[in-house]
């Protein structure tokens, strides 16, 4: 008898890894099975019914990020995926000149359809949109700490004007009254404005039930962008229209890792400083200096050093993190660019030491832009992910090559995402197996620990 191949439903493709990752985590939760691969170079497995592509190209020039998307893209349409999903950060992280609106664009002329929706929002932690203007809380993005982000500052908390001004095409907004209104109103709305010429259209979303009403009337679009939490939903449309059965859910599950722990942080937002000072309270932690590194300091031998002095007895954290005073001073001095690659760079390098000389198997990083250079250092292209667990809480397990079998466990982690005492009860959790039902009548999943929410 012949076994038929589970045709693939869905696939993703994420501007950093962090976002990537956790948008992979959700899915798993939910019970489909779903592949995870770094890079443009690793093969798409058969067998899962979801896929995310994890690239580097939040920050990088929009025609580079363009020509790897639609790849990535094409990658994923040759593989079966009825819908593509076009991931980037819950704050819409970009500048005036790309990457959202330009990588969008270019994914809809690939794909057809003639429109697509953009859904930022992540309602668990409060980052909402509301008439076109994103909050965090009762705070426009614009007025918060994202206006002083080292790479992508977000000083305008309209999103349809920061994407209008990224976009050839004309962008628009679905006001929060038709999204309450629900899946139907949703989709007149949009073969409306699609006829009016707006084909770019950001989405209000306060509450998590506008995400399901979204998922809903999105979920046969050819292309979807957004955060990973609007995601979360489809699996619900797909049962409901056919397009799997309760059949096709697998619980999640995650193997126990034991060995060395460490975190590397390079984020600069207030939540990872707030996480390392309550880490370094029982913990040792290395506060890598950037400008000493500027000036020549041999800051990985450093961390060799301090690393030798604490593993394996220790858990310990190293990090460029800095208050944002120190980093305002850095960029004057050598440039956005430099400071943020200098960081990047440093840690990607500590990061091959720890698991390669020190025998690291437990790892956290915090930081987007970290996350991508740590995990192209080690050489990672496939990531397993565990089920999602809340905001900033996505395990994984990867492979390693050129070493043993014994498997890295791995946290990615948004540097603005996670409780305070995240760092020391991940890596805590990561030494017990994970095995969960389906998560598939509720949503958000409800964590069995405060520390553990954002």
């Amino acid at each position: 008898m012949t076994v038929s191949t589970p045709s693939l439903l869905f696939g993703a493709i994420a501007d950093d890894l962090t976002g990537g990752t956790e948008l992979a985590s959700m899915l798993v939760a939910r019970g489909i099975a779903t592949g995870c691969t770094v890079g443009l170079e690793a093969p798409i497995p058969t067998g899962n019914r979801a896929h995310v592509i994890l690239l580097k190209t939040r920050v990088i020039a929009a025609d580079k990020a363009v020509r790897q998307v639609l790849e990535a893209a094409e990658r994923l349409v040759e593989a079966g995926a009825r819908q593509i999903f076009f991931k980037y950060c819950a704050t819409f992280d970009s500048t005036p000149a790309g990457n959202i609106g330009p990588c969008a664009e270019a994914l809809l002329e690939r794909l057809g359809g003639g429109v697509t929706l953009f859904t930022p929002a992540l309602c668990e932690t409060g980052r909402t949109v509301y008439q076109g203007h994103m909050f965090g809380g009762t705070q426009l993005l614009g007025e918060s700490p994202k206006r002083f982000d080292p790479l992508t500052p977000m000083t305008d908390s309209n999103l349809v004007r920061v994407l209008q001004a990224q976009s050839r095409s004309k962008a628009g907004l679905i006001s929060w009254l038709t999204i309450d209104s629900g899946p139907e109103a949703i989709r007149k709305a949009v073969r409306e404005k699609s006829a009016s010429g707006e084909t770019l259209l950001l989405t209000d979303t306060i509450r998590e039930r506008d995400l399901a009403s979204i998922a809903e009337a999105a979920f046969d679009l050819p292309l979807m962008t957004g955060n990973s939490s609007v995601v979360a939903h489809l699996p619900t449309a797909w049962l409901e229209h056919g397009l799997l059965s309760t059949d096709d859910l697998i619980p999640p599950n995650l193997p126990a890792v034991d060995g060395p722990a460490a975190v590397l942080a390079g984020s600069v937002a207030g939540r990872t400083i707030e996480q390392l000072d309550r880490f370094a309270e029982h913990n040792p932690l290395l506060s890598i200096d950037l400008a000493g590194a500027f000036a020549g300091q041999d800051v990985v031998a450093q961390a060799r050093g301090f690393a030798k002095r604490h593993l394996p007895d220790a858990v310990i954290a190293i990090a460029t993190t800095a208050p944002q005073p120190a980093v305002e001073a850095l960029q004057q001095a050598h440039g956005r660019d430099a400071v943020a690659a200098k960081a990047e760079s440093i840690l990607a390098e500590i990061a091959g030491i720890l698991v390669r000389e020190f025998g690291v198997r437990r790892l956290v990083v915090a930081g987007g832009e970290t996350a991508g250079s740590v995990v192209k250092a080690l050489g990672i292209d496939r990531i397993a992910m565990g089920a999602y667990e809340g905001p900033g809480l996505s395990r994984a397990i990867a492979h390693l090559p050129g070493l043993s079998d014994d498997p890295l466990a791995l946290m990615l982690k948004s540097g603005k995402l996670g409780g305070p005492d995240i760092f020391a009860d991940v890596l805590k959790d990561m030494t017990r197996p994970t095995s969960t039902a389906p998560a598939i009548d509720t949503w958000p999943p409800m964590m069995a620990t405060t520390g553990k929410a954002s």
